[in-house]
């Protein structure tokens, strides 16, 4: 067959085996989805109700700007791991696992300001950012070795959803979780009522 190997998945494939390879690539989707969905509830809805000291508005403007670059330096070097190796897939799942950690502990630092201390954060912002692009770099590169060239394509596309979903779901959780944080914090200003 002379046709180029793109060819065969977008013209070789039955609708419903596009929908089994589709639901084969969990174990990659999964970890996307959750990775994405915590770190992005972090920024949206946590690092908003930060600042040193909380109440005042530029102080967690500050808090938040500060952050979201140590985030993207630790995306960024990540990113840049995948240069240099691919991680196993235990590894790709442990670190949505330290996210969801993360979100946990950066809600209860902002709601009972323990561990309240401005340069420690900065780091764990930065820890945060490491763990959500090595999922992503990895991820990729996992899916890029694991599956026959064929539907590789398909499936780097389709396992792109996950994310999408993840930023999707914590844009709107990261609206509540920064109106309860407001509410414990006595600050005003949420666009939504803490439903707790």
């Amino acid at each position: 067959n002379s046709s180029p190997p793109h060819s065969i998945s977008t013209h070789g494939m039955t609708p419903m085996e596009r929908f089994e390879l589709t639901l084969s690539l969990w174990p990659y989707m999964v970890p996307l989805f959750v990775v994405y969905f915590t770190e992005y509830s972090l920024q949206s809805g946590v690092w908003p109700a930060i600042g040193f000291p909380v109440d005042d508005e530029d102080a967690r403007d500050s808090f938040y700007v500060i952050s979201s670059w140590c985030y993207q330096a630790g995306v960024f070097i990540s990113r840049s791991s995948g240069t240099f190796f691919t991680a196993p897939m235990w590894a790709i799942w442990l670190m949505p696992v330290l996210q969801a950690m993360n979100l946990i502990m950066f809600c209860l630092i902002a709601s009972h300001h323990f561990w309240y201390i401005p340069s420690l954060l900065y780091v764990i912002a930065f820890y945060v950012g490491l763990l959500g692009g090595g999922v992503y770099v990895h991820g990729y590169k996992r899916i890029n070795a694991d599956m026959p060239r064929h539907v590789r394509e398909f499936a780097l596309s389709t396992t792109s959803m996950a994310d999408d979903l993840g930023v999707a779901f914590a844009d709107l959780c990261g609206l509540f979780i920064q109106s309860c944080l407001y509410k414990s914090n006595g600050i005003s200003g949420a666009l939504v009522t803490c439903p707790i």
